[in-house]
């Protein structure tokens, strides 16, 4: 994907704008329409969405009131954090900091980048959902079936989550064709990673990923 110079908006931005507005991501999310996925993805300041999505989330903080500088990035010197803040509202919250971060496989589509993200943001609200459900005891086991079903339910949406983020990386931990009856625990992930709607997008390489050099980014984070 190729991406332009300069963005109608950038992540640090849509994190100031909407402390200054004071609106949670699920509330931009709500009153803006836009995906909740793609909002989420792009604040953490390592994926750039579509260009109309951008641009829609500029044009919702332009109708409140927050005006963007359009001015390139740059890195503000040490010694004068306090002219930044003053230049930028909300600035003072951020700070650059060098990271590491982690790159997608090149052969992996935009859409399906998409799906990934969504499907991990769909077992994610699962999991919120069933994590702090109390634990039922059965009558004749330690706990009841709904319980054990839930369990299921929890730690496939864990491990099915963990595979999509590997899928990301372009590595397959698991055999491409597992034995049937199951005789490791390979075989058993491997069989339920099938029924996902999503066991497409698999690579198929189970070998380890090639050596790389680390990248880093410069991005905004939090001030102590």
């Amino acid at each position: 994907m190729k991406i332009p110079s300069t963005l109608p908006i950038t992540a640090e931005q849509s994190r100031a704008s909407r402390f200054q507005l004071g609106l949670t991501q699920a509330q931009v999310i709500e009153a803006s329409g836009l995906p909740g996925y793609k909002l989420k993805q792009f604040e953490t300041g390592r994926f750039v969405p579509d260009m109309p999505f951008l641009e829609k989330l500029r044009d919702f903080y332009h109708e409140r009131g927050i005006t963007l500088d359009q001015e390139p990035p740059t890195t503000p010197a040490k010694s004068a954090p306090q002219a930044v803040a003053a230049a930028t509202p909300g600035a003072a919250i951020w700070r650059p900091a060098q990271r590491m971060v982690l790159y997608v496989r090149e052969d992996l589509a935009d859409t399906d980048l998409m799906k990934i993200f969504e499907r991990m943001d769909a077992n994610d609200a699962r999991i919120e959902s069933i994590i702090n459900d109390r634990l039922d005891t059965g009558f004749l086991s330690n706990y009841s079936e709904e319980t054990e079903a839930k369990s299921r339910e929890l730690f496939g949406a864990m491990a099915e989550n963990y595979l999509l983020f590997r899928q990301l990386q372009g590595r397959n931990i698991l055999s491409a064709v597992p034995a049937s009856p199951p005789a490791t625990h390979g075989d058993l992930v491997a069989g339920f990673f099938a029924q996902s709607p999503l066991a497409e997008l698999s690579t198929g390489d189970t070998s380890p990923p090639p050596a790389a050099d680390a990248g880093f980014e410069t991005e905004q984070e939090d001030a102590a």
